[in-house]
């Protein structure tokens, strides 16, 4: 699969999007893809000709079928192929971030899409449809996105203490227990289940866990030397075995079978 291109949003945006990406298929290719849970929700807006075709599953059920849609955390890997003549524009949320802007809660997201309509409005889904469809230009349609999102930055609390959470989970690459959350911000067990329910779309502990995988893959790209051993070491599994059982959940593969994936991709993917 290439590689999207990629295009930092406004600076005023950058704490809700991490990032945009804009991936084209020619006409006449095919290209399979696979990406494991990224620890982040999204907007996949496809802009290309009829021509093209975009399939999408997880856990052998459709991801989605329309042109544009919202998309929530996923617990397992999302699979399908692009057939040209393919245009996708990818918005990569940071963990709050569709949250923030929209009111929305990611629950009824996770492991699931909805038409973008469902989340924006059905006449402001259209009218963006229609701007992104008028100017083909990557230049021009990053900016129409940035355009449609810093309208919808709200007043907020100076100090949002939620936000802290994840930069605990964050400052500690996921290896952290529920009760370390706990302690070390205040917060109930219960009110942290339900915080992260709604803003987030996963429990603490399935974020934790699926951030965690996501350290250790970006160690592995930059240390591709290290041996399976010291890796789970580095990373704060307890054992090789321990990490292994990650690998295989969220890539679907073993880690002496991670060479028969598309790692270019999915290292990309997990770097938004």
């Amino acid at each position: 699969m290439p590689k999207p291109e990629t295009y930092l949003p406004a600076p005023a945006l950058q704490e809700y999007i991490a990032s945009y990406g804009v991936i084209e298929i020619p006409e006449g290719e095919f290209h399979p893809y696979f990406s494991p849970p990224l620890a982040l929700s999204g907007f996949i807006i496809n802009v290309g000709s009829n021509h093209g075709k975009v399939s999408c599953k997880i856990d052998g059920r459709d991801f989605f079928t329309e042109s544009a849609v919202a998309t929530g955390q996923v617990t397992s890997p999302v699979y399908g192929e692009m057939r040209g003549e393919v245009k996708s524009i990818l918005v990569f949320f940071k963990p709050t971030g569709m949250h923030r802007l929209f009111g929305n809660d990611l629950s009824e997201l996770t492991n699931d899409s909805k038409i973008l309509g469902e989340i924006v409005g059905n006449e402001e889904a259209d009218l963006l449809w229609e701007r992104l469809i008028s100017q083909p230009g990557k230049a021009e349609q990053i900016e129409i996105l940035d355009e449609f999102f810093s309208k919808r930055i709200k007043a907020e609390p100076q100090q949002d203490h939620f936000e802290s959470i994840l930069d605990y989970i964050h400052n500690k690459n996921g290896n952290v227990s529920i009760s370390e959350i706990e302690q070390n911000t205040g917060f109930s067990r219960k009110t942290l289940e339900r915080h992260f329910r709604k803003k987030v779309g996963l429990t603490p502990k399935v974020y934790s866990q699926i951030y965690q995988f996501k350290c250790l893959l970006n160690f592995l790209e930059t240390h591709p030397e290290i041996t399976w051993t010291q890796l789970a070491n580095q990373t704060g599994y307890f054992d090789q075995s321990h990490m292994s059982r990650y690998v295989k959940e969220y890539l679907q593969v073993s880690p002496n079978s991670m060479v028969k994936l598309d790692m270019d991709f999915i290292n990309y993917l997990l770097n938004r």
